[in-house]
């Protein structure tokens, strides 16, 4: 086995991950509240 595994690197951006769990948490929140809204018991 003389093939060179090709690897593909690069640096991890933290801003990136940040925006990424910020906009789950938001988009979570969001269905939450729609939940709340929709379902009459909880009024």
């Amino acid at each position: 086995m003389d093939e060179e595994k090709m690897i593909l690197s690069h640096e991890p951006i933290p801003l990136y991950r940040k925006v990424f769990h910020v906009t789950i948490l938001v988009a979570v929140v969001i269905l939450a509240v729609m939940f709340m809204i929709s379902v009459p018991r909880f009024h």
